[in-house]
């Protein structure tokens, strides 16, 4: 009698990890599971480093006289992008090779920019530069004015993007945009050039710069 007993209740317990179908026993099936993805939001900060062309347009002392000056020098810039068309972004400048060797009015500035920016596709961004800037001269063989002032600066640039969106990909991870970035704010290199008025004011010299190198989003 214990021994029917205890055969029956291993049947039941046989039955409870299986089920019958079509005459057949097969094991229970379960269910994938499906990872839950991961909302990603694309680090804001970015770093540049390029070279720049530096013009000075000024009178040199005397009536009618005027003065146009070039050198070369190198940029860095950083920023933080609180949207795909709103930044701010900091630069430092400054130039010291000079195209003639007894000239030069060579250009130092520090500043600080709004950045509204928009994104032509997926590799593109313009941008427009608009802040306060301290610009500085240092003259050397000629009688031009110096400049030593603080003001408004303004400029307007193109980003490209170099990465790969698919190389920018997460596994089990969304995208507000389908990727981590719009323009040139994928994770990764990226190119740049623009052009700034260093200081807009009518009393001062026209100080110009054009720029261009490699930024990093990260």
């Amino acid at each position: 009698m214990k021994r029917n007993i205890l055969v029956i209740l291993i049947a039941l317990a046989t039955m409870n990890s299986t089920v019958l179908a079509g005459g057949k026993v097969v094991a229970p099936v379960e269910a994938p599971v499906e990872p839950i993805p991961v909302t990603h939001t694309p680090s804001p900060i970015y770093i540049g480093l390029g070279l720049l062309w530096g013009r000075y347009n000024g009178d040199c002392g005397g009536a009618g006289c005027t003065y146009e000056d070039v050198t070369y020098g190198a940029l860095l810039r950083a920023g933080y992008d609180f949207s795909q068309y709103f930044g701010i972004e900091g630069r430092v400048l400054g130039t010291f090779l000079k195209a003639q060797p007894n000239f030069g009015e060579e250009l130092r500035h520090i500043g600080i920019y709004a950045k509204p920016m928009y994104p032509l596709g997926e590799d593109f961004n313009v941008y427009a530069l608009l802040g306060y800037g301290w610009t500085q001269t240092q003259t050397e063989g000629a009688n031009l004015k110096e400049v030593d002032e603080g003001g408004f600066s303004a400029g307007l640039g193109l980003e490209y993007d170099l990465s790969d969106m698919e190389d920018d990909r997460e596994e089990d991870t969304l995208y507000e945009n389908g990727f981590d970035g719009q323009g040139d704010q994928e994770k990764g290199w990226g190119l740049f050039i623009d052009y700034q008025r260093l200081l807009i004011k009518s009393s001062v010299p026209d100080m110009d710069v054009i720029s261009g190198g490699v930024t990093y989003d990260f």
